[in-house]
C-alpha cells in the first residue's frame, strides 16, 4: 500500500461522499417545493369547499324562509275564503288546511333554526380553513424561495468540491480508482474504511487473521473478504 495515495483516495473519498450528499440533497429539492405547492392547493381546495358549505347552507336557509312566507300567503288566503264560506262544513275545511299550514310553518321554522345552527358551525370550519390556507401561502413564497436559495448553494459547493478530483484521480493506480469507483457507485457510502476492533468499519464483520495482518503490515492493499471494502489501520483499531 502507498500512504500517498491512501492519503488521496480517503480524501478523494470526502470529496466524492460530499458530492454524493450534495446530489441527493439536490434532487430532494423539487419534490419538496412540489410538495409544499400541493399543500397550499389543497389549503385553497378545503378553503373553496368550506366557503361552498357556507354558501351552501345560506341558501337552504333563504329557501325556507321563502317558504315560510308562501305558507303564510297560504293561511291569509285561507281565512279570506274561511270568511266567505256558506256551510259549516266548508269553515271547516278551511280551518284544517289553516292549521295544516301552521303545522308546516312550525316544522320550516324548526327547520331553519338547525340550518342556523349548521350556519355558525361551517362559518367557524371556513375561518379555520382560510386560517390554514393563509400559512400554506406564506410557506410557499417563503420556503420554496428558500429551497431555490439552497438548491443555488448546493450547485456551486458542489461545483467547488468537484473542481480538484481530476488532480486526486491522477495521484492513484487507475486499477485502484477503478474499484474504487465500482464500489462507491454500489454502495453510496464509505468504501475506504479503518479497522475497529479486528472488524471492517464498512459492514463489521470479523476480519481474518491474515486479513488483518496484511492490513495492519500496510505492504499492499486489502480489502474485506465479506464487503470487499479497502482496509487500513488508521492506529485506532
Amino acid at each position: 500500500m502507498n500512504a500517498p495515495q491512501l492519503k488521496s483516495l480517503l480524501k478523494l473519498q470526502k470529496n466524492d461522499l460530499t458530492l454524493i450528499q450534495l446530489k441527493k440533497e439536490a434532487q430532494n429539492v423539487p419534490e419538496r417545493q412540489e410538495q409544499i405547492r400541493k399543500n397550499a392547493q389543497s389549503a385553497r381546495d378545503q378553503a373553496s369547499a368550506a366557503h361552498d358549505a357556507v354558501k351552501a347552507c345560506e341558501n337552504a336557509i333563504k329557501q325556507i324562509e321563502l317558504e315560510v312566507e308562501t305558507a303564510k300567503e297560504q293561511i291569509n288566503k285561507y281565512k279570506t275564503q274561511q270568511m266567505q264560506a256558506r256551510t259549516n262544513e266548508e269553515y271547516k275545511a278551511f280551518e284544517k288546511e289553516i292549521a295544516t299550514a301552521g303545522g308546516k310553518i312550525g316544522e320550516l321554522e324548526d327547520r331553519e333554526l338547525l340550518e342556523m345552527t349548521r350556519l355558525d358551525e361551517v362559518k367557524a370550519e371556513w375561518a379555520k380553513a382560510l386560517e390554514v390556507e393563509k400559512a400554506a401561502e406564506a410557506q410557499v413564497a417563503t420556503e420554496v424561495q428558500e429551497l431555490e436559495e439552497r438548491l443555488n448553494v448546493i450547485r456551486s459547493t458542489f461545483a467547488d468540491v468537484k473542481e480538484g478530483r481530476e488532480e486526486l484521480v491522477a495521484q492513484i493506480d487507475k486499477e485502484i480508482t477503478t474499484r474504487y469507483m465500482q464500489l462507491l457507485n454500489k454502495n453510496q457510502n464509505a468504501v475506504i474504511v479503518p479497522i475497529r476492533q479486528k472488524s471492517c468499519g464498512g459492514c463489521h464483520m470479523t476480519l481474518t487473521p491474515q486479513t488483518l495482518h496484511d492490513a495492519h503490515s500496510q505492504q499492499k492493499w486489502t480489502v474485506c473478504n465479506f464487503c470487499g471494502r479497502y482496509l487500513y489501520d488508521d492506529g485506532e483499531g
